[in-house]
């Protein structure tokens, strides 16, 4: 592993990103407790150990994210650093950077002044999350930078996805519909009960899965997963099942494990359940049926203790209608049932998403953070996204790979999403009037999406500097429905 230290021009941007989009300071400390970065006051400070008794020391020797504020106040975290009298800062977070068991460094985000220091305890836990997902990007970078340098993004994927260990913690949503649905996922990680997850393509239905083998008991055993619809039929059966030596031609003699038996004691994921061949069917449910699983060419049961989790876009409930998925094996799958959302209907989510993206893949491409036209942003929010938020990350990365400002504007956009007339969405044709009417709109409505379904009114009409009786009149007017 690349370490942190040799390093330095590329921890300095990612911790001035940081920043950028955070709003507050950021230094980065090595595993001997050295900053190899920092903004504001601590730019100056780079080189010179963190002082021993300090948060982000503390987050070294534990591996553990830390807060804290109102240092001088008791506060055990930082009691004994021997700068506490002089210490100025009002709020701190610091996040290991943590390579399998070593913790490679620490991220620190620091707040001077009562703004900072309340935004950071109100948004506390989103910080702590979005800095899990920037130490993963930082590990990915200093491990591509060893191993596979031709391939960073991709690198990024495989480390921070395929084989890293997913936890509820991972996924991120105020969206009281998907905070629901991970709130059941919980519930149900230790049962043996089989798991149906539906939802369109790029909804995070694998992420899910994973989530749920690695806060299980099964943690420490296999997690597989097969795409039903990626495998040929006439290899499907083999592929789940295994077979015996010579049971077919060109077969390999010692015969060959399937995906069953890789995944004993663990979890196998069957993702696109409904593209599961007729033929196949029966075989499945016996398997889910009987906790057995039988090689193809061979004549000797095998049992198996394995969770089931599977998952589709399709309609199976139309499919068991006209015959094209067998009812039984409906019934078999489906014993808790999940809904991941589709980013249309998360789109208060999206300038989260859009953020992170954009801080994402201007870190992989070492260069500053780029802002986004508010006009372009608010277009992309009402856009219905049908590959949901695979496909938003995609756009993100098509536009920062080829921005040529610092702001991402509509003729950053890819071909088929660049809009026929730019002019009708600048003004739609509007009067003065009317285009200050539809920018009120738009601001209110962006207040309201950001906790649908239990809005505090009296809130977001302090928040806008108006009554709330004005709110009242202008929900009314624009027909703007809330609960």
């Amino acid at each position: 592993m690349t370490s942190i230290t040799q390093n330095h021009k590329f921890i300095q941007t990612f911790s001035e990103n940081i920043m950028a989009v955070l709003g507050f300071d950021v230094t980065i400390l090595d595993k001997n407790g050295n900053r190899v970065s920092g903004t504001g006051e601590y730019h100056h400070q780079v080189g010179n150990p963190a002082p021993d008794g300090s948060l982000l020391r503390a987050v070294m020797k534990t591996g553990s994210p830390e807060m804290t504020y109102d240092v001088i106040k008791n506060e055990s975290r930082c009691m004994g650093c021997k700068f506490l009298k002089q210490c100025r800062e009002t709020a701190t977070i610091g996040y290991p950077i943590v390579k399998g068991n070593e913790t490679l460094g620490v991220i620190g985000i620091m707040g001077f002044s009562t703004e900072q220091k309340e935004k950071m305890i109100g948004n506390a836990e989103a910080l702590k999350r979005f800095l899990q997902h920037l130490s993963l990007i930082l590990e990915s970078k200093l491990a591509s930078q060893n191993h596979r340098p031709q391939s960073e993004c991709n690198l990024y994927e495989d480390t921070s996805e395929l084989n890293k260990v997913v936890t509820f913690e991972n996924i991120i949503s105020k969206n009281a519909d998907m905070q629901d649905v991970v709130h059941k996922a919980k519930r149900i990680v230790n049962s043996p009960a089989n798991v149906l997850i539906r939802g369109e393509t790029g909804t995070g239905k694998e992420l899910l899965a994973k989530a749920i083998h690695f806060e299980s008991d099964r943690k420490n055993h296999p997690f597989v997963a097969v795409n039903c619809s990626a495998i040929p039929e006439s290899l499907l059966e083999s592929e789940l099942f295994g077979y015996e030596g010579g049971a077919f031609t060109g077969s390999n003699r010692g015969g060959k494990l399937g995906k069953f038996e890789l995944a004993n004691n663990g979890t196998i994921f069957l993702d696109e359940i409904g593209d599961l061949p007729l033929s196949l069917q029966p075989k499945l449910l016996r398997v889910l049926q009987e906790k057995e699983i039988e090689r193809v060419g061979g004549n000797k049961l095998l049992p198996m203790n394995v969770r089931v989790i599977t998952a589709t876009h399709r309609n199976l409930e139309e499919m068991v209608q006209n015959g094209s998925f067998r009812e039984d094996l409906y019934y078999r799958i489906n014993v808790i049932p999940l809904h991941t959302k589709s980013l249309k209907n998360r789109r208060d989510e999206i300038p989260f998403f859009l953020q992170y993206f954009i801080w994402k893949h201007c870190s992989i491409l070492n260069q500053p953070y780029l802002s986004i036209d508010p006009l372009l942003e608010q277009w992309l929010i009402q856009y219905d996204w049908p590959g949901n938020i695979r496909q938003l990350e995609n756009v993100v990365e098509y536009m920062v790979n080829m921005a040529e400002s610092k702001v991402l504007d509509f003729h950053d956009l890819p071909d088929y999403l660049y809009p026929k007339n730019l002019t009708s969405i600048n003004t739609g044709g509007l009067s003065l009037d009317e285009m200050i009417a539809e920018y009120e709109k738009s601001i209110i409505q962006s207040y309201l999406l950001i906790d649908r379904g239990r809005i505090d009114k009296e809130k977001v009409a302090h928040e806008l500097k108006i009554s709330l009786s004005t709110l009242y009149r202008k929900l009314e007017r624009y027909n703007l429905k809330v609960l």
